[in-house]
């Protein structure tokens, strides 16, 4: 009999062991956990953690050329324009390509401009002479990675369908050549949303909500208010060049207006790398208004029926360009292109799908020009951290899992790419993990030193073992912890890379409150990935999660880093 039961429990045993069921619940009384007490938490958990022996690594050179550089040079890291599939695919005679850049706020345009696509080219159309058949095709991506593209001359589209028309003048602004073919393709507006209970509070205390009682309210502590990175997002730069333009009509840039827009950023709640962040932090009650463009808003049932929408800035017509020298008759098609949009079957889809709302809206921005974009943009950059040091932790999943097709040696290339935007003033640290948590690099200035022992602790990685994701994220908090601690101003940040199949150490259940009371962003990116697990956890705390193929995760961090560091 005690040999029968013996057996058993080996059994059991071995079972745990190798079906991953390694998950363990933690031994605090959740309910309990707070800011001041998570260290002490985090401490009782017995993490096991190991501290690395510091190994220097040769700097990369394009890092060592870029890190101080005043322009530097990142073509090499765009992907493959091969990543991003056509939607639709022309077939005439004479086609023209067209990018549809997207901005991840549960916009149509990619549908609308697919849609309208495809009916352009089963209409029987014809240039030149002899008649040629023409047609289009669309490609969609991510509105600055479409910027990406074509600012470096890596990839040209023959048509460009922009958010907005601040997109245009940016491209010349930067010598492209383009021509507006149709400056409205499907009606849209960029606004505040705001929830009603916010809207009616506030309409109470200051009477007719307007932009002006918005910024009183922000500048009051009466609400909380968020927005989009110009930087990679359309919205967001319309949002900061309209804030600008409010401040001051006639110079954006007037000492008045930087001024003004600069006590308005010291009030404001958050920048979001993502319209879904903002979005989720609405939701969650951590903040009570961010930026959306409105078919988005009419198009999401989550915010439609509680929330308010009210127009600002530069109108979202979704214009259409032409991009570079197009010959005669490219030229041509992309015209009848334009023109197609005014079809009826096409209108009527745009207003199904929510476009065309505020057709009576006009622009509060009446001058701009590329150099004055440009402008505003270096000044956002200066403004954005309010001086603070950015403290960022790289959490680097090194288990058995990211062995398969190449994806620890994509991680360890990308982790390298990432030098070239951190500058010296800022701190890093580096983190490490299988089953058990390696801490790399302490967190220190980016100094050359430092950028030595990176670099050499990334080569001496190899893909071994389990998966103790919620640890490593776990020491990662508290170390930043601790640097906030002893400087209250920094800007901490997680960043974690990995395949996010979490099987061993604690679960992101019984870690998801510890995380929480940390109140750090985690931004993760995923390869192949466990997309469920990395969301929640990107979640947690207002950060973003991205899911990459191995050959662009260096731009996704180029990306985020431009976001926000």
């Amino acid at each position: 009999m005690k040999r029968k039961y013996f057996t058993f429990l080996m059994v059991i045993f071995m079972l745990f062991v190798f079906t991953g069921c390694e998950l363990m619940e933690p031994v605090y009384q959740p309910g309990t956990v707070t800011k001041e007490n998570a260290v002490e938490i985090t401490d009782k958990l017995g993490i096991s953690v190991q501290t690395s022996k510091p190994v220097k690594g040769t700097i990369p050179e394009f890092a060592a050329d870029n890190a101080n550089a005043a322009e530097p040079v990142f073509m090499y890291e765009l992907p493959s324009i091969s990543n991003y599939p056509l939607d639709v695919e022309g077939k005439g005679e004479v086609n023209i390509e067209v990018f549809v850049p997207l901005e991840n706020n549960g916009s149509s345009i990619r549908e609308f401009v697919s849609y309208a696509a495809e009916m352009f080219n089963t209409a029987g159309l014809t240039v030149g002479d002899p008649a040629k058949t023409v047609s289009v095709s669309v490609r969609s991506l991510e509105a600055s990675l479409a910027e990406e593209y074509i600012l470096n001359g890596v990839y040209y589209p023959k048509g460009y369908v922009a958010a907005n028309e601040l997109y245009g003048v940016l491209m010349q602004e930067n010598g492209i050549e383009v021509s507006l073919m149709q400056p409205k393709t499907a009606g849209n507006t960029m606004g505040v949303v705001t929830s009603k209970a916010k809207y009616d509070e506030l309409c109470a205390k200051y009477g007719e909500m307007t932009i002006a009682t918005l910024i009183k309210a922000n500048e009051d502590g009466a609400i909380s208010i968020g927005y989009t990175n110009p930087t990679n997002n359309p919205t967001g730069l319309n949002f900061v060049i309209s804030m600008l333009s409010y401040f001051d009509a006639n110079n954006p840039m007037s000492m008045e207006a930087t001024t003004d827009f600069s006590n308005f950023q010291n009030t404001v709640s958050a920048v979001s790398f993502s319209t879904t962040q903002m979005k989720q932090a609405v939701l969650d009650g951590a903040i009570d208004a961010f930026v959306l463009e409105h078919q988005a808003f009419e198009s999401d049932e989550s915010l439609k029926n509680d929330f308010v929408f009210m127009p600002f800035g530069v109108r979202h017509d979704n214009p259409l360009y032409a991009v570079g020298t197009l010959t005669d008759e490219e030229m041509a098609v992309l015209k009848l292109f334009g023109e197609y949009f005014e079809n009826d079957a096409v209108k009527a889809h745009a207003a199904q799908l929510g476009f065309g709302k505020n057709a009576e809206y006009v622009s509060t921005v009446k001058n701009y020009s590329g150099a004055m974009i440009s402008t505003i943009l270096d000044f956002w950059k200066e403004e954005k951290s309010s001086g603070k040091q950015i403290v960022a932790v790289f959490v680097a999943d090194r288990s058995g899992s990211m062995s398969s097709r190449g994806k620890l040696d994509a991680l360890k290339e990308s982790l390298k790419n990432a030098m070239q935007y951190v500058g010296e003033q800022h701190k890093v640290g580096l983190i490490s993990y299988s089953g058990t948590v390696y801490i790399d690099l302490p967190i220190s200035e980016f100094t050359t030193e430092q950028q030595e022992y990176y670099v050499g602790a990334i080569d001496s990685w190899s893909a071994n073992g389990g998966t103790a994701t919620n640890n490593a994220l776990l020491i990662a908090l508290k170390l930043l912890h601790e640097e906030q601690q002893a400087n209250p101003n920094i800007k901490p940040i997680v960043f974690l890379l990995s395949d996010g199949h979490t099987e061993s150490g604690y679960s992101l259940s019984s870690t998801k409150e510890i995380m929480d009371a940390y109140d750090i962003p985690i931004y993760t990116i995923g390869y192949e990935a466990n997309i469920d697990e990395l969301k929640k956890i990107a979640e947690i705390n207002q950060g973003a999660f991205i899911n990459a193929t191995s050959d662009d995760v260096g731009y996704i961090l180029k990306t985020l880093f431009d976001a926000e560091i």
